[in-house]
């Protein structure tokens, strides 16, 4: 490895009875960490595929074919029924007629929905279709889109154009819509899916923007984005989405009613920071506060009863004596939470009650299930994101997917928060793309049903990496976590970014592999042959600083050839608006070696003119954030471009 060269080339001085021992000790000890991080665990190499072939016979679609929904269709059928009709059109200018199954059935039908044509050429069990199952078929010359009455229309319609005519929705104002002279299809399509995963969330840009983009891509959450009606809706959460117990019960109580709330851990003392959970005063109002939200939100699925975002839990003397006998602070969680879920069963038979199991309520509890009504949402937020959760390879990792099994052995309800993104530096490059598939796969294999991942939620501010590209595939590995990744990693980066796209995949293909090692700092030796400081790094955080070898190792050798990749995605832009996706994904490559001061960014005086040149791009992107947080925002009026970017806040 060259950077270990560079290693030894630093330690020429030590004495030479210490060299033979040093090299030894040190090769054995580096290989030894190293080793979860070599070629042989990384999960997947992006290629491009074969297109699909379809072969056999085809079934034509001409003008004399009718679109047929129910007299009583639902607005998510109507609609449905309108974007087939308009992207017909669009693809190959012909336009079919919508009409209602009230008229004379004939031969050439596309049928949208749930229609009174069922049960006779055709029938469709909805039994285990849930909210969003499709079915596409055809039935001689028609072509049936249907599937679960809630979504079920809206997701085969997109569904159809997808698989059969090469339509996409990658970005909420980029679709692209092939033109075909013909309409054709294979002659017979026998197609039923039900996603395992019936919650789907993820918070970058596209989802917020547009609904359409929300059916097309199958997310169906109500959080980062209300889906309207005409889409199918959306499974929202009454209230807030998370860390609701500091609004559920009003911190103004404090004053007169301090046992509310926790003795906290951190502090001994009684705090707002979390509540006490064995108080029946606190229960009560708490059971006051989710019915108050549910009333005021009278379509919500789920109802949030999460803990704050802080640990400083009570401490108190019943609450420390559950703790102790469940063997986890989840115990006293979720007695608390199975009692509100016990509470407005009855009222609310259709809503759920959700909460953690997150940082000191993740472990699961020895006595204590969850009600059949109560959602447990587990955090991932303490491992490590180069690394496939079930490798084997990393200790934190090991550790949340026992977790993960022993919640789905006593969970029927089990969601999961996961992240994908460095919160500490949203412009550094997150090689976690090589491992998103193996976790979900993961996650769908112990019995989650609902995922979140979360990402860069203010990536309008700090949009510098590939937040749409990244928003894409989570989506779609959330419908199917085992569908063809490459293929929609193939088909997002050549629309987006243009002809130069294997540039793109090519630089992936590297932080991937390229991250998440160890971190030696050799800038000052003492005589002896032990380094001042050794700083090791187990895998890809959340946090992770810029500059580390964690985020991304590369010599001066492969910074030339990441740039040459740039430089040939830059080459490929057709259009302006691929140039500058291009341009803007760039930045996270810029970023590292500016915090770095690697290449262009080593000498001071190249620094500072490169530096105003990166500043200014930010500008031009509409960049102001680096990171999470209220200190986030860069400082616009004290910009000192003799230091790395990470520091202009």
């Amino acid at each position: 490895m060259n950077w270990f060269n560079d290693f030894l080339n630093k330690v020429e001085f030590i004495r030479p009875r210490y060299m033979a021992p040093l090299f030894v000790t040190l090769s054995l000890f580096f290989s030894s960490l190293l080793a979860p991080f070599s070629s042989e665990t990384l999960v997947h190499t992006f290629a491009k595929p074969e297109g699909p072939v379809f072969s056999g016979e085809k079934l034509q679609i001409t003008e004399d074919y009718v679109i047929v929904i129910s007299e009583n269709a639902t607005p998510a059928e109507k609609n449905a029924a309108e974007k087939l009709k308009g992207y017909f059109e669009e693809i190959s200018g012909i336009s079919l007629s919508i009409i209602t199954d009230k008229t004379q059935e004939t031969v050439k039908e596309i049928i949208i929905g749930k229609t009174n044509r069922e049960g006779n050429s055709f029938t469709i069990d909805r039994t285990n279709l849930g909210n969003d199952g499709i079915v596409i078929k055809t039935v001689g010359e028609k072509i049936v889109l249907s599937g679960a009455e809630q979504r079920g229309a809206i997701y085969a319609v997109y569904t159809f154009l997808e698989e059969y005519f090469g339509c996409h929705w990658f970005t909420h104002d980029l679709t692209v819509i092939p033109k075909a002279e013909k309409l054709e299809i294979p002659k017979v399509i026998d197609y039923t899916y039900t996603p395992s995963i019936i919650f789907r969330e993820t918070d970058w840009i596209s989802p917020a923007r547009s609904n359409e983009y929300k059916a097309a891509n199958k997310l169906n959450d109500g959080v980062y984005g209300i889906v309207s009606q005409d889409y199918g809706s959306s499974i929202t959460y009454a209230g807030s989405f998370a860390h609701t117990m500091a609004y559920l019960v009003d911190t103004n109580l404090f004053e007169t009613e301090p046992e509310l709330f926790a003795y906290g851990k951190d502090v001994y003392k009684r705090t707002t920071d979390q509540l006490c959970l064995t108080n029946p005063r606190t229960l009560e109002l708490a059971i006051q506060g989710v019915r108050k939200w549910l009333s005021e939100n009278p379509d919500a699925k789920i109802i949030s009863v999460t803990q704050n975002d802080n640990q400083n839990y009570c401490v108190c003397k019943n609450c420390r004596k559950i703790d102790r006998e469940e063997g986890s602070q989840a115990g006293t969680m979720l007695r608390f939470v199975n009692a509100i879920a016990d509470n407005i069963k009855e009222d609310y038979p259709d809503v759920m009650v959700d909460t953690f199991a997150y940082q000191y309520t993740r472990k699961p509890p020895k006595i204590t299930v969850p009600r059949d009504n109560v959602i447990v949402r587990l955090c991932s937020i303490e491992c490590r994101f180069s690394t496939p959760l079930d490798s084997g390879a990393i200790k934190e990792n090991d550790e949340f997917v026992e977790d993960i099994k022993k919640w789905s052995e006593i969970c029927k309800n089990l969601f999961i928060w996961d992240y994908t993104t460095n919160y500490s530096h949203y412009l550094s490059p997150f090689g976690n793309f090589d491992v998103i598939q193996d976790n979900i796969q993961f996650f769908a294999e112990n019995n989650v049903i609902g995922i979140y991942e979360e990402g860069n939620y203010t990536a309008i501010e700090s949009d510098g990496e590939f937040a749409e590209l990244r928003c894409y595939l989570l989506a779609k590995l959330m419908w199917d976590p085992y569908c063809d990744i490459d293929k929609h990693m193939y088909d997002f980066c050549e629309a987006y970014y243009g002809k130069g796209a294997q540039g793109i995949v090519d630089f992936i293909n590297y932080i991937d592999e390229n991250n998440g090692g160890i971190a030696v700092d050799m800038e000052n030796w003492w005589i002896t042959p032990i380094p001042n400081r050794i700083d090791i790094r187990n895998g890809l955080t959340i946090y992770a600083p810029a500059s580390s070898v964690t985020v991304l190792r590369a010599d001066d050798e492969d910074i030339a050839k990441i740039d040459a990749m740039w430089k040939f995605a830059k080459d490929g832009a057709e259009t302006e608006e691929q140039l500058e996706n291009v341009l803007r994904s760039e930045i996270c490559w810029r970023y590292w070696k500016a915090c770095g001061y690697r290449s262009e960014f080593r000498d001071i005086e190249s620094r500072v003119v490169e530096n105003e040149k990166f500043y200014n791009d930010l500008v031009k992107f509409g960049i102001t954030r680096l990171n999470e947080g209220a200190g986030g925002y860069i400082n616009t009026e004290k910009v000192d471009f003799n230091l790395a970017p990470n520091k202009w806040k």
